[in-house]
């Protein structure tokens, strides 16, 4: 429509996979070189993955059209939700070859009698396999077993998996172990960057004969990449609209207001925040503002709750939190009754990482008919997280059941005063079990109180250990799994952890992370990092750095607190901040304590920019960008891993060792040598990679219910059947 006016000679942005328009960015012509490795060695496997919209399409057709079709005869599988027996009959198909019988014996037989005379012409055959994550296990087991055809010492076939990044994480299961072995290379397609995004754009533009017209701003550039994270499909959609809408404004000029504007349009449309940070109250840009946003809360806050449904009431120190909740789901109705026949689990929550927990499981819980109900109490004590009704609303939490509130004092007083608080909420409710997190101080003070009643206890995330003993929390952990009932890991490390100190491996299960569940659900809201600076008055052009920049994050309780401690820190920050900008992310007090203290104040705003502590989605969009984050919080150092960024521990010990050992993250301490070096390194060469550990994948509520509802199943009365 548009391609006449602005004298081009085709369309350039199509979300078709076009092989003419492949761009060779770094990321897909390393992709590429990868695949014909892989053709030149003619054996095993190559696998590639990438997220949805990467390209990956592309790159296989890429590859397919520069193959010399007279030694290399390549087959394509798209549809691949297929058990065994049906992959093989599409694989025969996929060669042409006529099918003879039925049985999988027949089927087998008929294409090794193909590859075997494909081999004898001197040609040898390649299966492509498109969205190979949908496969069954099964599927994959027998692609394995039709690499061991072979004609002399010449393999008859070789695959190539090209899926999603759920297609690492189950080749990485151990019944896939033998397929493992034969892969001979695997990368992983990740985004473009922000020059490579403004080169693909000018890339599909000239292939069409575009000769700056229409101009695009340089400012159009980066808003186009900080809509679309650098994902090729992400880019052509908006890019499309972008010139339509162009075209029908019969103008010659976009701007970076006509990018955001258009993408709030398409964001409108199709109801979904792949191009648009996401509709918070008090969190969209005023430039951004658009009627949708305010017609979506319209409607949410017309969805009320039933008019029985109320808060209890317990003592004047268990107070109930007021909610308007956006959804008619009773399963998001605040209702706890004292004495109620209903059996329940209640889970105890006290820090921003136990809300995004709790998050997962409610979503988990709501699908299930075989598990009591989930209520939740949350635990509030002055500078610490604060749960808010806009929060709840933005990570789809319903309210605490409970709020508890402990006064301001030392933590063995406000722990004493927990435990005195839920001895009563204990004793009024009777939950059939309660559910403690990690060792803080509240799953301590919930674990004595519910053992001293006879109530069980279910450990979340337990067996972790830094064997740093002069840590409260390393001794809170321990108690807790020692008085669990039942204890739940999120790493194969914590098993070892556990046996060493005794505790029976029939009452520990792995389940794996449920940060990753609420944060792979989280991801598409994430909000750009240069919306966030601007809310905060701070300039976004530390994010156009060349070396890119670093999130500093650090615990409110730690060494954040000790004036001495945090400017020595703050010295070492501002020496790197000389190389590479930096975002501290700090909380109320350790912002008080640098301002009061002067400790900043011979650092220029563009060499670290300091925000108070953001909403969970802006944090995410920080870090997801980010070149390295800098923290001694073991749930940013999970965050990192998960998000695939270099992470410096500043901390010489870690409970989270398993995002030493296979994830991204470095233990460098305080010590100022060493935490240069591994900056340097990484903007040398990008720092550590790391891979997402076993069950990280976004499916850890999941197996949390499945085993809960299996304690669960053997903690109820046998019925007894008379015979009649």
């Amino acid at each position: 429509m548009y391609e006449s006016y602005f004298g081009l000679t085709g369309a350039p942005f199509l979300l078709n996979p076009d092989p003419s328009f492949f761009f060779d960015s770094r990321g897909h012509s390393s992709a590429l070189s990868y695949l014909k490795f892989g053709l030149y060695q003619a054996e095993g496997f190559i696998v590639v993955t990438g997220d949805i919209g990467a390209g990956k399409t592309t790159l296989v057709r890429t590859l397919l059209s520069d193959i010399d079709n007279e030694k290399v005869v390549a087959a394509q599988l798209v549809s691949t939700q297929l058990e065994a027996g049906d992959l093989l009959r599409s694989a025969i198909t996929a060669f042409g070859v006529p099918l003879k019988g039925q049985s999988k014996a027949e089927l087998i037989a008929t294409l090794e009698a193909y590859l075997t005379l494909l081999a004898t012409q001197n040609k040898r055959a390649v299966l492509i396999v498109d969205e190979a994550q949908n496969l069954s296990r099964d599927a994959i087991e027998e692609l394995r077993m039709l690499s061991n055809f072979q004609f002399g010492n010449q393999a008859l076939l070789q695959s190539f998996l090209i899926g999603q990044p759920e297609l690492r994480d189950m080749l990485l299961s151990r019944s896939l172990e033998q397929l493992r072995q034969r892969v001979i290379a695997s990368y992983h397609l990740g985004p473009m960057d922000r020059e490579e995004t403004r080169s693909y754009i000018e890339h599909r533009l000239r292939k069409v004969g575009w000769d700056n017209r229409p101009h695009f701003d340089d400012d159009a550039f980066d808003e186009i990449y900080q809509w679309t994270s650098g994902i090729p499909r992400r880019i052509n959609l908006l890019c499309n609209r972008i010139l339509l809408a162009t075209f029908l404004a019969e103008g010659n000029e976009i701007t970076a207001a006509d990018v955001a504007r258009i993408a709030l349009e398409i964001r409108a449309e199709i109801g979904e925040a792949t191009l648009s940070p996401p509709p918070v109250m008090g969190s969209t840009p005023a430039h951004l503002a658009s009627d949708v946003t305010a017609t979506s809360m319209q409607a949410g806050l017309q969805q009320g709750l039933p008019s029985h449904l109320s808060m209890p009431t317990l003592t004047d120190s268990v107070l109930p939190l007021p909610t308007q909740p956006q959804f008619r789901n009773e399963l998001f109705a605040p209702t706890v009754h004292a004495h109620t026949d209903q059996a329940f689990l209640l889970l105890i929550a006290s820090s921003r990482t136990c809300c995004v927990r709790a998050a997962a499981l409610q979503k988990a819980f709501a699908s299930r008919q075989d598990l009591p109900a989930l209520k939740w109490l949350m635990i509030d004590a002055p500078g610490r997280f604060e749960l808010t009704s806009d929060w709840c609303e933005h990570m789809g939490l319903r309210a605490p059941d409970v709020q508890m509130r402990v006064p301001a004092g030392t933590p063995v007083a406000q722990t004493a005063d927990a435990m005195r608080q839920l001895d009563h909420v204990l004793g009024e409710f009777r939950p059939a079990a309660v559910i403690v997190q990690n060792g803080d101080d509240a799953a301590m003070a919930a674990s004595l109180a519910a053992h001293r009643q006879g109530i069980p206890i279910l450990h979340l995330e337990a067996g972790l250990r830094s064997f740093d003993r002069s840590r409260p929390q390393e001794i809170n952990a321990m108690m807790c799994d020692h008085m669990a009932d039942l204890l739940l890991t999120s790493e194969w490390v914590a098993h070892d952890n556990l046996t060493r100190e005794g505790i029976p491996a029939d009452r520990v299960v792995f389940a794996g992370n449920l940060m990753m569940d609420t944060m792979r659900a989280m991801l598409p809201q994430a909000s750009p990092p240069k919306y966030t600076l601007r809310q905060f008055n701070q300039s976004p052009e530390l994010l156009k750095a060349g070396r890119g920049y670093g999130v500093v994050y650090l615990q409110s309780q730690g060494p954040s607190q000790q004036v001495q401690a945090l400017a020595e820190l703050t010295a070492i920050l501002k020496s790197i901040g000389r190389d590479m900008p930096l975002i501290w992310v700090a909380s109320e007090t350790t912002r008080s304590l640098i301002q009061s203290n002067h400790l900043l104040s011979d650092a220029p705003g563009s060499q670290i920019a300091l925000l108070p502590i953001v909403p969970y989605f802006k944090m995410m969009g920080l870090i997801g960008t980010a070149a390295c984050v800098l923290t001694d919080s073991s749930t940013v150092q999970e965050e990192a891993t998960i998000l695939g960024v270099p992470c410096l521990t500043l901390h010489n010990y870690t409970e989270r060792r398993i995002t030493v050992e296979q994830g991204t993250n470095i233990a460098v301490g305080r010590n100022s040598s060493l935490i240069h070096r591994a900056v340097a390194e990484i903007i040398r060469g990008g720092g550590k990679k790391g891979r997402l550990p076993k069950f990280w994948d976004g499916m850890t509520a999941s197996r949390v219910a499945d085993h809960l509802a299996a304690w669960w199943k053997q903690r109820q009365p046998r019925t007894m059947v008379t015979p009649s």
